[in-house]
């Protein structure tokens, strides 16, 4: 167990990310929803992003086609938009004890267990939404202006570490 397993709900939003886009696209582009070019362009971008996640889990690499940080980030915007949509939407369609629960603060913790199965939904939206909002902030502080460390950063302090306690050993 290291520091970067507590990334595992990125690295699984992301590997979830491509699954759903490679499951829906191809209905999207035969009804002429989605241009094919466009559906190869966001898998392809996914798949970089789920291979980045990865290997900050696992410190493994995994080949992936190559997506710039440019990419990577403006698939992440629109991705975060699209959930922040999705979860307000399952708000709304939640119960009105969820939805007074939250407006008293509650935490989520006690709204599961009080409201089970009304927060489902509402509760998965939200961490989806989450996830993609921390993978987006990750990538910005790859920006040229950010003044944060990214991900790499991180991982490659775990690797040092790692490999300073096994030849300690």
């Amino acid at each position: 167990m290291t520091f970067l397993d507590r990334f595992a709900p990125l690295a699984n939003e992301a590997a979830a990310a491509v699954q759903r886009r490679e499951a829906q696209y191809p209905t999207l582009i035969e009804a002429g929803k989605l241009p094919a070019d466009q559906a190869a362009q966001e898998i392809r971008v996914w798949h970089a992003i789920a291979a980045d996640w990865r290997w900050v889990v696992t410190l493994e690499r995994i080949e992936a086609a190559p997506a710039t940080l440019a990419e990577k980030v403006e698939a992440l915007e629109e991705s975060t938009r699209r959930a922040e949509r999705a979860m307000r939407r399952a708000f709304a369609a939640s119960d009105s004890s969820v939805q007074d629960a939250w407006a008293q603060d509650m935490p989520m913790a006690e709204m599961a267990t009080r409201y089970g199965e009304a927060t489902t939904r509402f509760f998965a939206e939200w961490e989806r939404y989450w996830c993609f909002a921390d993978l987006l902030a990750w990538y910005r502080r790859d920006l040229p202006d950010s003044e944060q460390p990214g991900i790499a950063h991180y991982v490659e302090a775990e690797t040092r570490r790692s490999c300073a306690g096994r030849a300690a050993a």
